[in-house]
């Protein structure tokens, strides 16, 4: 048998990815060495790159079972989003959904006299539903593009290079993860323990990763302490279950898990969901753990794009109604402002009590990051706690190169339809993680499927060529960042106030306009509590699409609008200054023992559970489980498991997708 570099394959492993895990290729390539010089056959023609999704061809429409896409990229190992780059060859190349039986080809480019190269390679599972499929792919290096199309790779061993200049180092998810910690000079030092928390159908290793990444760089501004970043994976496709639900089981991650004698200070960052989550997480550890946060300096509160106020009033009645329903569960009865079972508020109300409001009072910084337009999950009033200028962000936003446009053509009725009233598009939000506006869309709500919902907005807007290699292509898109102080929040009943409430403001009418005036007190109410005491700084961005998720990041390339927004949290709030509070220490009081013993009743409360409070997309992720549990101590499935390839489930996935497509039970019977 001819060895594998006779027919121009280099390098070649096989692999695959569940929800949330991401790996990581480093190639080296050594061009020369130093003690022998150039040799006299030196080449600098390019090597190339291959990934196949090898998942079969039919799981292109299992989209409740995945879907089965993924995510790559490949870019120069000192590549940063803030160079110039003037070569086409040094460009990074992604392609940010590989379908099954699809290849993405990338070119290695030698083409500078350079003893060592080195690129990294990331493949990232784009599944949302379920935590028991996985996708299977090839990785391959090859002399050229034709030798990777021509050969033959599934007959290759695996992880193996026939080429002594080139190596590639393969890390999984948990070497990603937890590398730092193995290989800081500061193990021995003071911990700084950052948690990064997820939002609706979500994950925090693979979507939070960007995030973590560049909040880790920060570490060369401390020189007393190790930043560790960190985030809970355990909520993973259980995130209809409620915000208390999760933030109860964060809660117990961060204190049984997480902290040791080490940690000195915490800051928590949550997008999306994760706001609420976090928040809930934090009134349960001073509820449960009073001594945390008397050894524990809380230092950074953050939220990006999350719905504190919950998502009534920006939305169609029929889809209040959903979400009263449990459309995305006990979760979607929480954003819908549904009362507890024994109580006259909402959860969302009591989150900005206490303890929540003594424990935030402590944190050196307390900032919320809100999308003026293009988020079609989030409003804008309800992640930025309602009190804002929203004459001032308008002016900004009417001056922004992308917008001016779009502000000075259409009327206000199109530009509020365009941008901030989509229902179809909240819909979908609730069963998927991503949104996408679709040109050209009215106001009439089209006829489409869950499935074929979720096929539109996995294709996210790829960002342009320019805007990734020339840093000054970027529009600043930061329109507003100001402190406010509870002394900034209008009194009850007075001009302000109505002014605000009656204002014709594109950017809040859609609040002012709604016919339920009780849901829009009780918004203004929550806002207000979480005001009482406390100064919030208040960045509002402007973004392209999918702003949901590019504010986070959520995709190092195809989310590459958001990276300013990342840079500013992490300049802003890692730099190494953590010594100077927001709010003075005179407004820093414990409350009543007596009210302070009452508020937290409602921490502990026990909702009644449902097998329904996960919603028809969490059932998906319960019944896999379910199945995959029930194969592993069943003898008969067990029998299957030797057919199925590369995966923790022994449950053969074929008949699930069948099942899917034909609407049958898992015993085969009809419906």
């Amino acid at each position: 048998m001819t060895s594998s570099s006779d027919h121009g394959i280099l390098w070649f492993n096989k692999s695959s990815v569940k929800i949330g895990e991401i790996e990581r290729y480093v190639i080296t390539f050594q061009l020369y060495d130093d003690e022998n010089g150039l040799p006299a056959d030196l080449s600098l023609n390019s090597l190339w790159l291959r990934i196949r999704n090898i998942e079969n061809v039919t799981f292109r429409a299992a989209y409740l079972m995945g879907p089965y896409l993924l995510y790559c990229d490949v870019r120069t190992a000192d590549y940063h989003h803030s160079q110039h780059l003037f070569v086409s060859a040094d460009q990074p190349k992604f392609e940010p959904t590989l379908q099954p039986q699809q290849d993405f080809y990338a070119e290695l480019s030698l083409h500078n006299l350079k003893k060592t190269y080195v690129w990294i390679v990331d493949v990232a599972s784009q599944i949302i539903f379920t935590n028991t499929s996985q996708i299977g792919f090839e990785i391959s290096i090859g002399s050229s593009k034709k030798s990777l199309e021509n050969a033959e790779l599934s007959s290759h061993p695996l992880a193996s290079s026939s080429f002594s200049k080139l190596s590639v180092t393969r890390l999984d998810t948990l070497d990603q993860w937890n590398l730092n910690d193995h290989i800081s000079p500061h193990a021995n030092q003071k911990e700084h323990l950052v948690v990064l928390t997820h939002g609706l159908h979500s994950n925090v290793p693979a979507d939070l990763f960007y995030l973590k990444e560049q909040i880790e760089k920060c570490q060369k501004y401390y020189n007393d302490e190790q930043i560790v970043v960190k985030g809970f994976t355990g909520n993973v496709c259980k995130t209809e279950r409620g915000v208390k639900y999760l933030g109860t089981r964060l809660a117990e991650y961060v204190v049984q898990e997480l902290y040791n004698d080490r940690v000195t200070k915490i800051s928590f960052v949550g997008h999306s969901l994760g706001g609420l989550v976090q928040a809930f997480a934090v009134a349960y550890i001073a509820a449960n753990y009073p001594w945390f946060f008397e050894k524990v300096d809380p230092i950074n509160f953050i939220t990006l794009a999350s719905p504190l106020l919950g998502i009534v009033t920006d939305n169609p009645a029929y889809i209040n109604i959903l979400l009263s329903f449990g459309i995305v569960g006990k979760t979607g009865q929480d954003l819908g402002l549904k009362e507890q079972s024994e109580a006259e508020k909402p959860l969302l109300y009591f989150l900005p009590g206490e303890p929540t409001k003594t424990i935030l009072k402590k944190f050196k910084r307390r900032t919320l990051y809100a999308n003026a337009v293009n988020d079609g999950i989030v409003p804008l009033y309800s992640a930025s706690l309602l009190f804002l200028d929203y004459q001032e962000v308008l002016q900004q936003l009417q001056e922004s190169p992308d917008f001016n446009q779009k502000l000075v053509t259409t009327t206000p009725a199109e530009f509020i339809m365009k941008n901030f009233i989509s229902p179809i598009s909240k819909a979908i939000s609730l069963l998927a993680p991503q949104k996408f506006p679709e040109s050209g869309s009215s106001g009439k709500i089209p006829k489409v499927s869950v499935i074929e919902s979720a096929a539109s907005i996995l294709i996210p807007p790829v960002p342009e060529k320019s805007y990734i290699m020339d840093p000054a292509t970027r529009a600043n898109v930061i329109i507003h960042d100001k402190l406010y102080t509870e002394a900034d929040i209008p009194a009850r009943n007075s001009q302000s106030e109505k002014q605000l409430l009656g204002s014709d403001n594109m950017l809040l009418r859609t609040f002012v306009a709604n016919s339920e005036k009780s849901c829009q007190n009780l918004e203004e109410d929550i806002a207000r509590r979480w005001h009482e005491g406390l100064t919030w700084r208040k960045v509002i961005v402007c973004l392209k699409p999918d702003a949901h998720n590019n504010i986070i990041v959520r995709r190092r390339f195809s989310n590459a609008y958001g990276w300013p927004i990342v840079d500013h949290l992490t300049q802003n709030h890692f730099n190494g200054i953590d010594t100077e509070p927001c709010i003075p220490d005179s407004e820093v009081g414990a409350p009543d023992s007596n009210d302070l013993e009452y508020d937290n009743s409602w921490v502990n409360f026990t909702d009644k559970r449902s097998l329904f409070d996960v919603g028809p997309t969490g059932m998906i992720s319960t019944v896999t489980e379910m199945l995959d549990s029930l194969s592993k101590n069943s003898p008969m499935l067990n029998r299957n498991s030797s057919s199925s390839r590369r995966r923790g489930s022994s449950f053969d996935q074929d008949q699930l997708f069948k099942y899917e497509l034909e609407k049958k039970d898992l015993t085969g019977d009809p419906l």
